[in-house]
Order: structure tokens, then sequence, then C-alpha cells
């Protein structure tokens, strides 16, 4: 398989547990985009934050926030969720769970909320799951958005607008959010301080932790 763009999560992936970027990524990123081979960035954190890291790292890929629900690619911004249905909901989870602070970037958020990682996933779960939301933990917030709205969601419409299939990318992850996208990918790798759940779905579980781990998967394939 000739893989023509890599996908990968950025918090605790490319970043380390205190969200420092391993400088080594930005160097091997670099050297794909030489080779032409795109970079995609998917994320849960906001566009404006995908967007910074984007710009800063030197990717020319689409860009894909909030686990799917909003890209952008060459200044085109592509929102596939709305999140009125899920304020109306969290306005209400708020009267019975007081402490349920949304994390600090939420005021960019577009198409789903995020609650601090403190919370008490379960209580979450136990509120908006039977509500048809979807709640899914990363280690840096809680996330809930739509049931459809996922990374892999994201990743298909980023291909499209590529051209490619999503047979032809190797993705990275390392937690609960990243699993459809790691396990339909053309390739997935879990790095090596992925969540147990990633790792069983991977193709591959690297040595190495964040950054370094995904350098190493890159030279495993021959990509750099």
């Amino acid at each position: 398989m000739v893989f023509k763009a890599v996908a990968t999560d950025i918090d605790g992936t490319i970043t380390d547990e205190s969200r420092r970027i391993n400088i080594s990524v930005i160097r091997a990123f670099r050297n794909l985009e030489k080779k032409g081979i795109k970079v995609i960035l998917i994320s849960g954190n906001v566009l404006p934050v995908t967007m910074g890291f984007k710009i800063f790292i030197g990717t020319s890929g689409p860009i894909v926030s909030e686990n799917g629900g909003i890209l952008m690619y060459e200044n085109r911004i592509i929102k596939n969720f709305e999140k009125n249905d899920i304020e109306s909901a969290y306005i209400e989870f708020k009267k019975i769970k007081p402490d349920a602070e949304r994390i600090i970037t939420d005021r960019w958020r577009e198409t789903s909320i995020a609650l601090v990682p403190t919370m008490d996933i379960q209580s979450v779960k136990n509120f908006f799951i039977p509500l048809g939301f979807r709640v899914e933990a990363t280690g840096f917030g809680i996330h809930i958005t739509h049931k459809e709205q996922n990374k892999f969601f994201g990743l298909k419409k980023a291909a499209e607008i590529l051209g490619i299939s999503t047979d032809e990318i190797v993705a990275f992850g390392d937690s609960e959010n990243d699993v459809e996208m790691v396990e339909n990918a053309g390739l997935g790798i879990a790095v090596k301080n992925a969540w147990e759940i990633v790792k069983e779905k991977a193709d591959y579980i690297t040595n190495k932790k964040f950054g370094n781990g995904v350098v190493e998967g890159l030279k495993r394939l021959g990509l750099i």
C-alpha cells in the first residue's frame, strides 16, 4: 500500500502529558510534506488551536477539529454539526451537577462541548447517552458530541477533500476518541502511552511514547 497522507491526533500523541509538542515530530512532518505526503491534524480540540498547530508546524493537509465536527482546508471551513441541542441538555445537566464546568477553550467550540477532565465521567454518560449523545474522555477533557461525530467521520471528509481513500491514510492516536480512526484508517498506529482500547484496535503499537512513537512509526513504514 502506498500511503498518501498521515493523520494524527495532537494531545497525547504528538505532544506529551504536559501538552508540549515533540520537536522531532515537527521535523518529521515537514519531511513528509516535502515528499508530497499530506499531514492531517485531527483533534478533539477547537479549530483555532488546531489551526495554530497547522501554521506553526507547517502542514498542508486539512485540519479536523472537535472530533470531526468541523474541518478547514485552504481557508474554507466546513461545519458538520450544530451544538444547540447539546447546549440545551448541558443547561439541564448543570442544574443537577453544579460542578459540571466546561474547559476554558469551550468558548470557541462550535459543534460540541467539553467538560473539565476531573468531572465524574459516569455521571456525564448516565445523563447524556440516553439523550442520544456521545461521551468520550481524552485525559484533557470529557467531550459531548453527536452520536455520528467522531474522528473517522472527520477523516473521511478530509480524504474526500484530498481525493484519496481512507485506505491510503496512516493514522496515529492515543485515547478513547481516536478508536474509530485508528481502527478504520488504512493503517492504525497506537503510541506506547495509548489507552488499551486504542491498542486493541491498532495494527501496530510503538515502542516509544508520544511524539517519539509517531516518529518511530513513520520510520518503520519508510515514510521518513
